[in-house]
């Protein structure tokens, strides 16, 4: 796991001081400590998660399809033409394999979807700390009293950007299934008539 980009991004501690910098917050620092930096912090930890496991992947099905042509001339010499059959069949069996466990997972998508959660809840947080935007007082007040009238939209706020996210990232795995089968049968196709035609060359 990248632990530098994940501290370079953000940090439990880091959140925790601004929290605990404001007086005015002290009675709803559970909610903000439990469910607001809780929640951005499991969000930035499955984006990173995510997009380590997409380039994992996604580098094995590049790498992999390369090789296959390269196994593929090795095949032609005289004597090896079943050796790179095989080698070529289980090249393509594990390309094949990451590329539908990726449909399957959607790693991509989840990568993109929480890393845009979270930064999305983070600007929230940003905007009630500094009593800006939709949280600012009608007479530019940034005193107790302000906090304590801002923080039930906050709340709010929170509640239904989780939700949203909920339901957006069950939505994303509605088709994964029927695309890993096209990818996989489009792969495994593919392999099954490179290895025929491996083994249909004619010995000298």
């Amino acid at each position: 796991m990248p632990r530098k980009r994940q501290d370079l991004l953000v940090s439990r501690e880091e959140l925790e001081k601004v929290v605990d910098g404001i007086e005015a917050l002290k009675p709803y620092h559970e909610f903000l400590k439990r469910r607001w930096i809780g929640m951005v912090m499991w969000w930035h930890a499955r984006s990173v998660e995510a997009r380590w496991k997409y380039f994992l992947l996604r580098g094995v099905v590049v790498v992999g399809g390369v090789l296959i042509p390269v196994l593929s001339a090795f095949g032609l010499h005289a004597g090896w033409e079943r050796s790179f059959a095989l080698a070529i069949s289980c090249v393509g069996a594990v390309v094949a394999g990451c590329a539908a466990w990726e449909g399957v997972a959607n790693y991509g998508e989840t990568w993109r979807e929480k890393r845009r959660a979270a930064e999305l809840l983070k600007v929230e947080g940003w905007q009630f700390f500094q009593l800006c935007g939709k949280y600012r007082d009608d007479n530019g007040n940034r005193d107790d009293k302000s906090y304590h009238t801002a923080y039930p939209r906050f709340a709010a706020e929170v509640e239904s950007m989780i939700a949203k996210e909920v339901g957006e990232y069950l939505s994303v795995f509605d088709a994964s299934l029927d695309q890993a089968k096209r990818q996989a049968t489009e792969i495994a196709d593919a392999i099954v008539a490179e290895v025929k035609k491996q083994l249909a060359v004619p010995r000298p």
